[in-house]
């Protein structure tokens, strides 16, 4: 049978079993629930289906399961019996899980083949986003511009070229493509993160709010295991808490997205974690004590400390319980790091956030004063680190034009 996105026919002795991959590939690019539900059924009609095993062994690592190492075997021997592009699309996928660097090239040489492929074009996507330097906004679309000829109807492209529009600024063409992607698979948590991202950037929050309520009241029981889905929790909590129902957003965070109950990515997780309780730090100017699950994420981190979209996060943790320890930390650990591109936006970032929470707020509004405007991009993730940043930013700035003896 043939792989419907690429063209290509599939390895499998199993036509019920290309079908169950198929369905997974699909609940992986919307971020749903049953993936590997679907492979493990797959896997049990065909044990050597080499895409099906990769594909699995992609979800277990994704979620840190037991069983990866397991489904990485299964793949590389079932990859002996592939045929050519299902070998280079294996090799590319597992080449992002553990050294994506070295496979930007291999993937865009191998997408100029096989452009349909987007379980690929999603890695590449997502690993520019975060690596993707000042110029990530226009890569990531034009990487999806590249790959559109006969996707006109295919929602799982549709919502991603929605969301990179959207994020490149073209909103109004950005929500028209999310919204036909939810026509076409309303299920999809994937096309729904991603209204809700367009919904947050234009400040319409009660229009967010009643979006992803309406769509949980219809969807819930499909995307409850789906990775995306304390995100879009997360997203109503932000909703929320900026229409000024602080309780109920404090208990959907705690209820869906803190650590340990999420569904969502380690990255992610510490990305919702340390961006929600930031928020209500700097808007009430009340520090609370960091729950253990919280200090915990923090600790698989510090490696990464001084890639600027880690350190913003586990830096507001640290400012949201006014943990002026845990601040230095962070400063001196980004000081001792290898040198890079990023390594002094990381720094500011940190700094300015330590010297708000001393009250310095004159040194905290100049650190993020040096942080340009590519710098703000470069940083990572979506528009809604870099609104972060400027909602710091504007309270050091009121704050020490409060405080200052003229004030």
């Amino acid at each position: 049978m043939i792989e419907p996105r690429t063209g290509n026919y599939l390895s499998s002795c199993s036509n019920e079993a290309v079908e169950l991959y198929n369905q997974a590939i699909d609940l992986i690019l919307g971020s749903q629930s049953g993936a590997a539900q679907a492979l493990d059924r797959a896997l049990k009609l065909d044990g050597h289906f080499a895409l099906a095993a990769a594909a699995r062994y992609f979800v277990e690592k994704d979620i840190g399961g037991p069983d990866a190492n397991r489904f990485l075997s299964l793949a590389t021997e079932s990859a002996v019996h592939a045929s050519e592009w299902e070998r280079e699309h294996i090799d590319i996928l597992f080449g992002f899980m553990t050294d994506a660097g070295n496979t930007i090239d291999r993937a865009r040489a191998y997408l100029k083949t096989n452009p349909g492929d987007l379980l690929i074009v999603s890695q590449l996507s997502s690993y520019l986003i975060f690596y993707g330097g000042p110029n990530k906004l226009t890569a990531v679309l034009n990487l999806l511009e590249s790959v559109g000829q006969g996707r006109e109807n295919d929602w799982a492209f549709l919502a991603r070229l929605g969301f990179a529009a959207s994020e490149a600024g073209d909103r109004q063409r950005g929500r028209t493509l999310i919204e036909r992607a939810l026509e076409l698979r309303p299920e999809s948590l994937y096309s729904i993160h991603a209204l809700a991202h367009l919904l947050h950037d234009e400040g319409e929050a009660e229009e967010s709010t009643r979006v992803i309520q309406r769509w949980l009241s219809e969807y819930e029981g499909s995307a409850r295991d789906g990775q995306m889905y304390s995100h879009v929790q997360w997203h109503l909590a932000l909703s929320e808490w900026q229409t000024g129902e602080r309780d109920n957003a404090i208990k959907r965070y705690t209820e869906f997205c803190s650590p340990d109950v999420t569904t969502c990515g380690p990255v992610l997780a510490l990305a919702d974690c340390g961006g929600f309780l930031l928020r209500d730090y700097l808007a009430t100017g009340k520090a609370t004590a960091l729950p253990k699950d919280a200090l915990e994420h923090i600790e698989r981190f510090w490696t990464m400390i001084s890639h600027p979209f880690i350190a913003l996060h586990i830096a507001g943790l640290y400012a949201s319980a006014e943990d002026s320890e845990g601040l230095e930390k962070c400063v001196s650990s980004i000081v001792g790091s290898p040198t890079c591109t990023s390594r002094e936006v990381s720094l500011a970032l940190v700094s300015a956030l330590r010297d708000f929470v001393a009250k310095d707020y004159k040194h905290a509004a100049m650190f993020l004063a040096s942080i340009s405007l590519a710098a703000r991009i470069g940083i990572g993730g979506s528009n809604v680190e870099r609104i972060l940043i400027d909602l710091i930013e504007e309270h050091a700035k009121d704050r020490s034009a409060s405080s200052s003896p003229s004030a």
